[in-house]
């Protein structure tokens, strides 16, 4: 016997062929593509024990805090919006100047790094500045929607920012608290993914209790864990008629499975139900637009376009293919923006 014989990466290895959930494979036409996707939306939301959450909610209404940030083609106000016990998030608000009510209302979800403030552009002391983060990865892509007429919503991710614990506040801002919270919540049968996803969706009642926001026309849009949340919250509440995920959308096993990831990645029983690729499918007929850079390390194009054809085929059986919008860059892990953008706008 060598020293390998004991070594359990043929056991790992071989969960994925045994216990992965093909929802679409035997689906052959609308009627069998409406059914599984529903199917699929249903225990995606067990998976992220969204009733749990849902159940606990305090439904408390979002209290502005402090003065807003007037720019020149919006403004920016903070709310405390009390979700959970023990639990209030803050949201910020961007509303454009020149509002042409109804307008797209959009959650604008941020990936790792040092908080909501990457895509809003304002300091730790909430005052408007742009402030690069290594490459700049997320284009403050809040900004950019705001710019185009539509009504941001915008939360500090639990584990995030102003969000982390609070012995983790005096760490360096990119330092998160994913591994504390992960850990913590899966004791309860809850996961860090499933507390953001429900933070999007409490976004998602925001911005439809305004006046100004238009609800045929809500998105969502999220990058890298952002675009998990993104991806999840479309899946799981139709009323998001547009959605992008950029950065995310790849196979398990050639990115959260094949190198190290947050383990905020990481919810029990989620390959249960399908591939990335099939709870993309599960947000057909509505529009859907997924942005992949050909040099992502993090999510490798190889896998992305297993996720694209997978979504592919449900969306053509939906009679809804140019609902699918696949932007393929030359770029590396970040927000491309080229189409999405104005995708939102709309």
């Amino acid at each position: 016997m060598t020293r390998k014989d004991y070594c359990p990466d043929g056991f790992l290895n071989g969960l994925y062929d045994t216990l992965r959930g093909e929802p679409f494979a035997s689906v052959c036409d609308k009627a069998s593509a409406e059914a599984a996707a529903e199917e699929v939306r249903q225990t995606l939301r067990e998976v992220l024990a969204l009733p749990v959450l849902e159940n606990m909610r305090t439904n408390a209404s979002p209290v502005p805090v402090g003065e807003p940030i007037c720019a020149e083609d919006y403004t920016i106000q903070k709310y405390a919006h009390a979700l959970l016990p023990g639990l209030t998030a803050a949201v910020y608000l961007l509303t454009p100047r020149k509002l042409s009510a109804p307008a797209p209302g959009v959650v604008a979800l941020c990936g790792h790094g040092y908080g909501v403030r990457q895509i809003i552009g304002v300091t730790k002391n909430d005052r408007p500045k742009r402030l690069p983060y290594l490459d700049d990865y997320q284009r403050h892509f809040a900004l950019e929607l705001v710019k185009r007429g539509c009504i941001v919503a915008a939360p500090e991710p639990v584990a995030f920012g102003q969000a982390r614990l609070a012995k983790d506040l005096r760490k360096p801002f990119y330092a998160s608290s994913c591994d504390t919270v992960s850990h913590h919540l899966l004791i309860y049968g809850l996961n860090t993914a499933g507390v953001r996803v429900f933070q999007a969706i409490a976004c998602a009642d925001f911005l439809l209790s305004l006046p100004g926001t238009d609800p045929g026309r809500l998105g969502v849009m999220g990058i890298s864990g952002g675009g998990l949340a993104a991806l999840y919250a479309a899946a799981a509440d139709e009323r998001f008629a547009r959605a992008v995920v950029s950065g995310y959308a790849c196979t398990f096993r050639e990115s959260i499975l094949a190198r190290w990831h947050c383990p905020d990645n990481y919810i029990p029983g989620i390959l249960r139900i399908g591939e990335i690729g099939d709870l993309a499918a599960a947000v057909a007929p509505r529009r859907l637009l997924i942005e992949s850079g050909t040099r992502d390390p993090l999510f490798p194009i190889e896998g992305a376009r297993d996720a694209h054809e997978r979504a592919r085929r449900v969306y053509r059986l939906f009679g809804a293919e140019d609902a699918l919008t696949v932007d393929e860059f030359d770029g590396r892990h970040r927000v491309h923006g080229a189409r999405s953008f104005d995708f939102l706008a709309e």
